[in-house]
């Protein structure tokens, strides 16, 4: 093994970083390689394995590896006073966006707050509109359209000045979507109209599914759900689409959602056992619970609404409010086309 300096070091763990933000994930994997030949003399320098420790938790939550996050959350939270500025800004914000993975928004959003206080610090323009850029995203998933929007707008701003014509289609996408948030539907969809040619001219298959599925999630907000389900289609048909985890099992379970509103009820089943075996190996509890409440509702199995309701409590105690609003209308429309209005008023009433 050749000696590194320290200073090569960490020119590396900056590099392993602008490797992720620009999706070169072969050459970020690489550097990964590279580093953990170096994890002994790391680890004996605590600013630069504190460094290591938190590029490896983002690489790790970009990649979907999320077996070995919690651990290293908890191996890092001790230390969170001992790190310095740069890096306490790298451990709020990686945590930020692992939390909103995990669905814990309000966790999320205290996290992404405190590394937002220490942003400025840094100095560092890109990193500001990538911080932008997260944070819109998890204000979007949130409902909190006006807070999303003025996230966007600022890394738009940034990355339009830096030239970087990539990034700024990738905030289109979140614009789009909180245009659907607040009805605006035309300009949604013109945007994304715009977005997937775009997305087919550089030829990423995986971006694309993302582009699609969102599409698809704008239609099917219309209560257009044969056209939701093109969309869906064609992006679970992309097999570079499944890196992206979430997105692929968000993807699944909108199709399932639209099949059942189209009364496709058999193939709505098949995609839920597809869904559910995803969302397990993912470990997407939230996923998984909402997948589980749709295939009791529709096999309607002895005792499901007891379940159902059993798994609705699991989801309140996770504070999933978003995720329950729009389940919860599905279940009580469903009791309400069956004449049952009493459950369809108990459900409805739990949202």
């Amino acid at each position: 093994m050749n000696f590194m300096s320290d200073k090569s070091i960490k020119k590396l763990l900056h590099s392993w970083y602008t490797m992720l933000k620009h999706r070169h994930f072969s050459k970020a994997e690489e550097i990964k390689k590279t580093l953990l030949k170096y994890k002994r003399k790391l680890s004996k320098k605590q600013e630069l394995y504190f460094h290591y420790q938190l590029m490896l938790f983002r690489h790790q939550l970009w990649m979907n590896q999320t077996e070995d996050l919690e651990k290293l959350k908890h191996e890092l939270l001790p230390h969170k006073d001992d790190m310095n500025e740069e890096l306490q800004y790298y451990f709020y914000f990686f945590l930020g966006l692992y939390e909103s993975l995990k669905s814990d928004q309000n966790d999320a959003i205290h996290y992404l707050e405190k590394a937002e206080e220490r942003l400025p610090l840094l100095n560092d323009e890109l990193e500001e509109a990538e911080f932008h850029f997260r944070t819109s995203g998890v204000y979007y998933n949130n409902r909190y359209s006006l807070l999303s929007i003025r996230h966007i707008q600022k890394a738009m701003d940034i990355f339009a000045k830096h030239g970087d014509i990539h990034s700024i289609y990738r905030c289109k996408i979140v614009l789009a979507l909180n245009y659907s948030d607040q009805k605006k539907y035309k300009e949604a969809e013109d945007i994304f109209i715009e977005i997937i040619d775009y997305v087919k001219k550089i030829d990423d298959q995986e971006l694309l599914g993302i582009v699609y599925y969102d599409a698809g999630f704008i239609q099917s907000r219309q209560n257009r759900h044969k056209e939701a389900l093109e969309y869906f289609k064609k992006a679970l048909r992309l097999p570079a689409y499944r890196k992206s985890a979430h997105s692929y099992v968000s993807c699944l379970y909108e199709t399932v959602r639209s099949c059942f509103k189209e009364n496709l009820t058999d193939e709505g089943m098949k995609y839920i056992q597809k869904g559910l075996k995803e969302a397990v190996a993912s470990q997407f509890d939230i996923l998984r619970m909402k997948f589980q409440i749709l295939s009791l509702l529709y096999s309607q199995t002895p005792k499901a609404d007891e379940q159902i309701a059993t798994l609705v409590t699991c989801l309140e105690r996770k504070e999933a409010w978003i995720d329950l609003e729009d389940l919860l209308a599905d279940v009580s429309d469903f009791y309400k086309k069956k004449g049952d209005f009493e459950r369809a008023a108990f459900f409805i009433m739990r949202g």
